[in-house]
Order: C-alpha cells, then sequence, then structure tokens
C-alpha cells in the first residue's frame, strides 16, 4: 500500500484531502506541521507538498523530502505563479487544488513508481539499487556502483530526462573513482569522453557502451557526485570549456545586439564601407558565428537560433555588396533609422571625425602622452560611440592615466577590463581591439587571460605588429 503524508499548510484543503484518499485505499496523514519542510524522518511513500505555501523555496523543500530515509515521491499542489514556475526545477508534478480525486491518485501512483528517479543522489542511489542506507564513504562506492550496472533502466532514463541538454562534467570524486579501479574498459572509454563540452544525451548516444549501460553509468556517477549536469558550462578551467562559453556568450549577447539592427551592425561596418571591407567583415562574422563554425559545438538550447542569425548575415552582405540594393536600402533605412538601434549607421563627417581622433589617440599612446591619448580617443568614441577598436583603446588610455594617478593597478585593470568584455560580447573578432583588452588583463596581473584574448586576436590577424609582440613578451607559442 501507498503511504502518503500531505503536507499542505491549510486544515480545510489537508483534511479533506486526507478523507478522499483513504477513501482510495491510500495509507494518508495529514501534518501541517511540516508544510515549511520535514521535521524528522518519515516513512511515506510519496509526500504531497504545498507549492503556493512554499513558493521559491520548492525546489529546496522537495530536495530535503527527497533525502528523507524513505526517498519519497513528491507531488506539488498549488495554482499560482510561483508554483507553476518552480515545479518543473523541483522536478515534480503540479496539480490544481481543484484537481479531481482520480487525477490525485493517479499523480501519487506515478510519483511513487518513479520516486527514485526524481534526482540524483546518494541516498536514493542507494535505494534503487535495494541496498540499505549506508554512509557516503569508499568502501561503500564499489559495491553501489556494480549494483547499478543492474538497476531498471526506467530509473536512470527518467532521471537524465531532466538533463538531456544538460553539460556533463566531472568532478574530483571522479578521479578518486578510477584510481580505485572501479571500472570496466568499456566504461572508462565513456569516461574519458566527459569534458564538460558534451551533453547528456550525446554521451549516451556516443558509446560505447551500448545506451542502457551508459545512462546507468551516468545516472550512478551523478547520483554519487562524481559528475554534475548544467544547461551552461561547469566552469572555465580547460580550453575547450573556455572556448565554448565563450561562444555561448557571443550568441546570446548577439541575438540581443542584431534585434532591430541595421544591416551595417550586422556586418559591424559603417556605411563608408567599400567591397573589400564588406567581405572582410563577412570574413570576420563567419569565423565566429557560421554555422559550418557552430556546428563543432553542442550549443543545445541555442542551435534553434543560428539559421535565422547566419540568414541575416548572408542578406545583410548581398544588399550591401550591390550598388542598386544598397541605394534603395538607404532610402528606406532614412525612413526607419528613428524606430531601428545602431551603433554603425553614421554620418560620414562623424565617421571621419572619429577616425582622424582614433589616429592621433593611438599616436600620443605610442609616444607615451597618455592623457593626450585619452582625450583624442574619447573624441573619437563620441563620434562613433560602440566602435570596439575605439573604445577598448579609450580603456586602456583610462587605465594608465588611473595607474599613473595612484589608483590600484588590479582594481583599475577589474573596472576597464569588464567595461571591454562586455562591448565585445556578440562582436565579430575585432584584433586590435582584444590586443587593447590583453594588455589591460596583462598589466592587472591576469596572465592566462591575456593570452587568451591574444590568442583570439591572433586567430584573426595572425599578422597584426602590436599581436605579434605581446604575443613574445607574454611568451606564447605561436
Amino acid at each position: 500500500m501507498i503511504s502518503v503524508l500531505i503536507a499542505l499548510a491549510d486544515v480545510g484543503p489537508g483534511v479533506q484531502l486526507e478523507e478522499q484518499l483513504a477513501a482510495a485505499s491510500m495509507k494518508t496523514q495529514w501534518d501541517a506541521s511540516q508544510a515549511a519542510g520535514p521535521r524528522g524522518g518519515t516513512l511515506a511513500t510519496v509526500v504531497l507538498v504545498d507549492a503556493d505555501h512554499l513558493g521559491s523555496r520548492l525546489t529546496e523543500v522537495a530536495d530535503a523530502w527527497r533525502n528523507g530515509p524513505s526517498v519519497p515521491g513528491i507531488v506539488a499542489i498549488g495554482s499560482s505563479t510561483a508554483a507553476r514556475q518552480h515545479a518543473p526545477n523541483a522536478h515534480c508534478s503540479l496539480l490544481a487544488p481543484t484537481a479531481k480525486v482520480a487525477t490525485i491518485v493517479s499523480a501519487i501512483q506515478e510519483a511513487a513508481k518513479l520516486r527514485l528517479a526524481a534526482g540524483m543522489r546518494w541516498a536514493v542511489l542507494r535505494a534503487a539499487v535495494g541496498m540499505p542506507p549506508a554512509p557516503d564513504t569508499a568502501a561503500a562506492w564499489g559495491p553501489t556502483l556494480a549494483g547499478a550496472r543492474n538497476v531498471d533502466i526506467e530509473i536512470p532514463r527518467t532521471a537524465l530526462r531532466w538533463h538531456a541538454a544538460h553539460y556533463t562534467t566531472a568532478t574530483p570524486r571522479l578521479d578518486e573513482l578510477i584510481g580505485m579501479r572501479l571500472f570496466t574498459p568499456t566504461e572508462l572509454e565513456l569516461i574519458h569522453k566527459i569534458d564538460g563540452t558534451r551533453t547528456v544525451q550525446s554521451l549516451v548516444k556516443l558509446g560505447p557502451p551500448e545506451p542502457m549501460h551508459a545512462a546507468r553509468l551516468l545516472w550512478s556517477l551523478g547520483s554519487l557526485g562524481a559528475l554534475v549536469f548544467t544547461p551552461d558550462v561547469h566552469d572555465l578551467n580547460t580550453v575547450a570549456r573556455r572556448t565554448l562559453a565563450e561562444l555561448r556568450a557571443h550568441i546570446k549577447a548577439r541575438a540581443a545586439r542584431l534585434e532591430r539592427s541595421t544591416f551595417y551592425d550586422v556586418l559591424e561596418i559603417t556605411p563608408a564601407a567599400e567591397y573589400s571591407d564588406i567581405e572582410a567583415a563577412y570574413q570576420l562574422v563567419a569565423s565566429r558565428f557560421s554555422p559550418q563554425v557552430l556546428s563543432q559545438y553542442e550549443l543545445t538550447d541555442l542551435t534553434p537560433v543560428i539559421a535565422p542569425m547566419w540568414e541575416l548575415v548572408e542578406k545583410a552582405r548581398s544588399v550591401l555588396v550591390d550598388h542598386a540594393a544598397r541605394g534603395r536600402y538607404h532610402d528606406w533605412l532614412r525612413q526607419k533609422l528613428p524606430e531601428l538601434r545602431t551603433s554603425w549607421a553614421v554620418d560620414p563627417p562623424a565617421l571621419a571625425a572619429g577616425a582622424e581622433a582614433y589616429v592621433r589617440g593611438q599616436t600620443s599612446l605610442g609616444e607615451g602622452d597618455v592623457h593626450k591619448a585619452m582625450s583624442e580617443l574619447a573624441m573619437a568614441c563620441r563620434h562613433v560611440p560602440g566602435h570596439p577598436e575605439y573604445e577598448a583603446s579609450l580603456a586602456w588610455a583610462r587605465y594608465r592615466v588611473q595607474v599613473g594617478s595612484g589608483r590600484d593597478r588590479a582594481e583599475a585593470a577589474v573596472s576597464e577590463r569588464k567595461l571591454v568584455e562586455d562591448l565585445l560580447l556578440g562582436c565579430r573578432p575585432w584584433p586590435r581591439a582584444l590586443v587593447a583588452l590583453a594588455l589591460i588583463c596583462a598589466a592587472g596581473g591576469d596572465a592566462d587571460s591575456a593570452r587568451w584574448h591574444l590568442r583570439n586576436a591572433l586567430l584573426a590577424d595572425p599578422t597584426l605588429p602590436a599581436a605579434v609582440q605581446l604575443a613574445q613578451r607574454l611568451g606564447m607559442r605561436r
């Protein structure tokens, strides 16, 4: 018989549900004192929680219940916006307070059946493999992993379904388990492919081992705390993960940046751009955002935006390289410009003034006159706001002026670095801007990030003198 604990705050619904479920031959107890979470161990098979009462604490409380000795299933009762928002994260069904008894009974039966699949933790793993509760110690890991190889496949399949599109990353515990020689050679083949850039679903399909064995392995390792499953890249401690995380950030920022923008913003060029400028910009955009480049990465939830984003790039290029089409576009742009957001559709006089001020600022930087450089570069940015090269050079000049005035180097670098990194998000690669960013990072003591940004600058322009010189100073191999 299924044992049900009704943890609802209000006496009316609580008593009514207790009577209705008892009539449906379920062992039922209403206890309002546990509406805010478990108070002592419970042997209930299923707990009905008050989602309206718990609100944003629903996930926390559901997990607390599942950590109990009986590892109960959870059914949430509620109708508020918060309840609907948090029930998916709590991995539980959400029923309206007005739901029919038959619906509630069905949800309870389903929760009882899949109670060991709602989460991945040590207590659930032990219960799922039919072993009694035990401390999470190295002595228990081997027998538990062995038992997990034969667990009912519906448990890992259902548990992993919540994380199918999540990235899979190893924790230090996985190294401990490998050191204890607890895996078969086939299992080790899959484990060595877990680098934080692949999703659960791709690892299960990748093999070896075969999918059901792979699902059991990933589920058991997740339950042991040897793997974490996250919708975004878990950490940036490897080149592969940092590259993927940065690319995801670029795609998100670009989608927001291009909303109601102009074709000039799509390619990041000015109306003065000639054919060669357009083609060069197109190639730089392609180096970061083309479907061919992005197909090398698992982008999960961002995949649907790639094709539309690239179609816009192709359209911008085709219009701007065709003189007649470009003329018609300018006619349309004159009418619609007040409704659009643009950083690049700038009038020719402002473009010329900005370019001249930028050259003067760079010259002053080279001569060591940082105050004059900052003044000239600020003027360039006023004429062409948001230009990556102008803004990044201004940040570098401003950093040098601040440090020269006595400000702490690391503190000044943090603020200027963030401004430039935020500015470059969603853009095509801008080598000179990346060199300025690398200089700020290096001056602030973060040589690793300096090398990272410099590497990206050299990928875009391997012959850029400033990048080559800085790479030599930082001891980078090319």
